[in-house]
């Protein structure tokens, strides 16, 4: 398949999907719809491992502004959501390759994967608050994957965290050094690989099923309420606006 935003290579067992938008691979809805198509691909391969990274210096500073105004933001909160639904239903083992700034949807996207492999000068954090919204994925997945008062901390103060704190924190598996990184991520692959393919596509079936997210029916909750209340609001707009325009925002509290 023919793509302009993302990248798809095949090595043996290994699908590498790499976000290709620089310098700071904002994902808009092109974007999420190719990485939806890649993906749905990929399943059909005969792979074991996938693995979503980003080329250049960053994984990505997150979903594109633009389509977070109420005339685009339906398409894009159910885009992005298909998105995140189809990472959490696949049943290969889903990683996620972090360098540079993973911020906002940026960060929701790893959320999703079944690990996260940092660079230790990676940048984490759900910034959305900072514009008067909220980061509907990781409301959903966050709670589940760090205590829920510390999930609650890191989306209602919008602050940016590094890989060790983040690893800290249970949301990062592992954290290699920069110089190291991509032949870390690699070496943690190949002892994925060597593995039963059939028993790692079970054992993940046994673990989601011990879970019990039901992500499908949090994430109707949330998105409702973000498209139905918040985004009507005047500082969801307003916030939009602000940053666009590189200024500071003016809240009216409504």
């Amino acid at each position: 398949m023919d793509f302009e935003n993302i990248k798809v290579e095949y090595d043996g067992k290994v699908a590498w999907l790499r976000i290709s938008k620089p310098p700071l691979n904002v994902v808009d809805i092109k974007t999420m719809q190719e990485m939806i198509d890649a993906l749905e691909e990929i399943e059909k391969k005969d792979t074991i491992v996938t693995v979503i990274t980003a080329e250049g210096k960053h994984f990505s500073a997150g979903a594109e502004i633009k389509d977070h105004f109420p005339d685009k933001a339906p398409e894009m909160i159910e885009k992005f959501t298909k998105l995140i639904e189809t990472i959490l239903k696949s049943e290969k083992i889903t990683i996620a390759a972090i360098r540079g700034v993973a911020l906002g949807g940026g960060f929701e996207i790893p959320l999703a994967c079944d690990i996260i492999l940092a660079s230790e000068t990676a940048k984490l954090g759900n910034p959305e608050i900072v514009l008067a919204h909220y980061p509907p994925i990781s409301l959903a997945i966050l709670p589940h994957t760090i205590a829920a008062k510390s999930a609650f901390e890191l989306i209602i103060t919008g602050d940016n965290f590094d890989a060790k704190a983040a690893k800290e924190m249970g949301i990062v598996n592992r954290v290699y050094p920069d110089e190291e990184f991509d032949e870390e991520v690699k070496k943690f692959v190949e002892k994925l690989v060597e593995k039963s393919p059939i028993a790692l596509k079970i054992t993940k079936k046994a673990f989601k099923s011990s879970l019990a997210l039901c992500f499908d029916v949090k994430s109707h909750i949330i998105n409702d309420i973000y498209l139905s209340q918040l985004i009507k609001t005047e500082d969801a707009v307003e916030g939009l606006r602000a940053f666009l325009e590189k200024r500071k925002p003016e809240w009216k509290g409504k």
